[in-house]
């Protein structure tokens, strides 16, 4: 099963303001049969990650979903257990009214795989 991650992004806030409030993840599935999908959001306490996005589902063949998440911390990561090579996985931050941010930009060909 294949194992995506974002790494950890830093989202400080700078004057009060955080770069991402909101994190949109959106997953094609380019396969030819239903694939298994698990997301696994955390966000940085001091030196521990915390998991606070835990979700499990399936995507049917030649269909995409979008996914946002709260992520208003620090720092945070998002991982990705899929169970097709053909699954690809894109993420943007977006700010508090709604548009994408540069700093937390992720294309499919960027997702480490680990």
């Amino acid at each position: 099963m294949p194992y995506l991650t974002t790494g950890l992004f830093d989202n400080t806030a700078v004057a009060g303001i955080r770069p991402s409030s909101t994190l949109s993840v959106n997953i094609s599935n380019d396969d030819t049969s239903t694939v298994a999908i698990q997301i696994e959001g955390f966000f940085q306490s001091g030196t521990t990650k915390v998991k606070y996005v835990e979700e499990f589902f399936t995507l049917a063949a030649g269909t995409v979903t979008l996914r946002n998440y709260f992520v208003q911390f620090d720092a945070f990561e998002f991982q990705f257990f899929v169970s097709s090579e053909a699954v690809e996985v894109s993420v943007w931050g977006k700010d508090a009214i709604g548009n994408l941010t540069t700093d937390h930009r992720v294309v499919a060909k960027e997702v480490r795989s680990s």
